[in-house]
């Protein structure tokens, strides 16, 4: 089978290697497309990670050939959940880590990873009817988690990002007001000790981005009381936080990733259904596609956050 084997920092190139053999608790998968996901950034930049040197995560296809222990399944069915080493024709997945995929969906609106990490995020943030909710950082996940803020209850929506073109993005897709940082109004943040008992800050603020400025910027607009839930991806070097303004408001500070599989899997089955019921949009946010052999630029392509980009997919 062909696949997208790291070769050197920043460097993939595809090649021919073994079908991948299956466990008699596993599938095997052929692969029709797979997320372009930031976390594996890094591992792309330094030329090393993934499954044999085979990265992707978020991928959706079909089920080639099952194990004797596989239950629930056919041959054919079409199926997302948690797989890895997906930038190749075939990859391998444990029968309980995945998921049916609704028929009417399209491929690229059914990324069962990403999807079950937004709806476990926004499950484990707690917001009230009417609240006021700022999300920090519009690429796909920011875009995501607003959606379905709205759809937990929130009243006024607030979004920031650097991007105009993701500003835009955002109206589109539910915000009320849209904002670049620095633009950000003053009765929207809570810094000084006088602000107590006034109306300012959000009730909520989720912060996406994955940056140093983009979780300050969200301690800042975190009001008296309120909860910061930080689903950013944070993993790229040391974070600072002002925690003498934290611990002074008294926030609920929420860390909004999911590393527990039987969690995912029900959250992916949630998302789906949200879709597939037309009351969460991913598919317009999947704006770039690409072939196997352009791995590379799709990389680039998301580093760069290049004109009109918010989620790209490999299509194998």
């Amino acid at each position: 089978m062909k696949a997208c084997i790291l070769k050197g920092p920043g460097k993939t190139e595809v090649v021919d290697i073994p079908l991948p053999q299956i466990k008699e608790d596993e599938v095997l998968v052929k692969v029709k497309v797979c997320g372009v996901c930031t976390s594996e950034i890094h591992s792309w930049q330094e030329g090393k990670g993934g499954v044999d040197g085979i990265l992707g995560h978020e991928p959706v296809g079909s089920i080639e050939a099952m194990g004797k222990n596989v239950k629930g399944f056919k041959v054919g069915d079409r199926i997302t959940g948690l797989m890895w080493g997906a930038f190749a024709e075939y990859t391998t997945a444990n029968y309980k880590n995945i998921v049916k995929v609704p028929k009417k969906l399209l491929d690229n609106e059914a990324l069962g990873e990403p999807l079950s990490s937004l709806i476990s995020g926004v499950e484990r943030t707690e917001i009230h009817l009417g609240d006021r909710v700022s999300v920090i950082g519009m690429g796909y996940m920011g875009l995501g988690f607003m959606q379905l803020m709205r759809l937990k209850g929130a009243g006024t929506i607030i979004a920031v990002d650097v991007r105009q073109e993701s500003l835009d993005m955002a109206l589109r897709f539910g915000a009320n007001e849209v904002y670049f940082p620095n633009d950000v109004p003053e009765g929207y943040k809570v810094t000084e000790w006088e602000h107590i008992g006034a109306d300012r800050g959000c009730n909520v603020v989720a912060e996406v981005s994955g940056s140093p400025k983009g979780l300050e910027l969200a301690g800042d607009m975190t009001g008296i009381h309120g909860i910061l839930s930080i689903a950013g991806w944070h993993q790229n070097g040391s974070r600072s936080v002002n925690m003498e303004l934290w611990n002074w408001k008294g926030i609920t500070v929420i860390n909004a990733h999911e590393r527990r599989n039987s969690v995912h899997m029900s959250c992916m089955k949630a998302g789906l259904n949200l879709i597939e019921a037309g009351l969460f949009n991913s598919k317009d946010m999947v704006t770039h596609e690409f072939k196997l052999e352009e791995l590379d630029s799709a990389y680039d392509t998301l580093r760069n956050k290049k004109a009109g980009f918010i989620k790209g997919v490999v299509r194998i």
